[in-house]
Order: C-alpha cells, then sequence, then structure tokens
C-alpha cells in the first residue's frame, strides 16, 4: 500500500512528533479503493526554523518516487 510506503519514509526521515497520513481518494473522482490523494500532516523537529515552502520541498523530496507513481498513467 503507497500509505504505508509513506508513512515508513516520512518516519524514518524525520523521527516525527506526530504524524497524520490520511487516505483523501474517496473524495476524488477515482476508482473505488485508489490510493491517489494524501493528505500529510507532520510535526517534526526536523522542520524547525523553516518556512512553510520549504518543509513542503523536504517531504516531496522524500516521497518524489511516490509522487510520481501517482501521476503515472
Amino acid at each position: 500500500m503507497i500509505q504505508q510506503t509513506i508513512e515508513q519514509k516520512l518516519h524514518q526521515t524525520f523521527n516525527p512528533t506526530h504524524l497524520d497520513v490520511r487516505n483523501e481518494s474517496n473524495m476524488h473522482n477515482v476508482p473505488p479503493g485508489s490510493e491517489s490523494h494524501f493528505k500529510v500532516i507532520i510535526v517534526s523537529d526536523s522542520f524547525n526554523g523553516e518556512r512553510l515552502i520549504a518543509r513542503h520541498r523536504k517531504v516531496n523530496s522524500v516521497l518524489a518516487d511516490e509522487l510520481a507513481g501517482l501521476f503515472m498513467p
């Protein structure tokens, strides 16, 4: 499952004090059971002093393979 992979990678990389990965695919026009839309809420000391965009870039960098797979036909 993509969700489990996302959770594992974020835990390993950022050692978060809070991590919530939600599959919101059912809120979009995709087949039932899809894993195409996720919401991530993460709290980690790794982000201290960083602007929001830098935090997003760090997360996106760690999940680059999973994000690429979401957009492949």
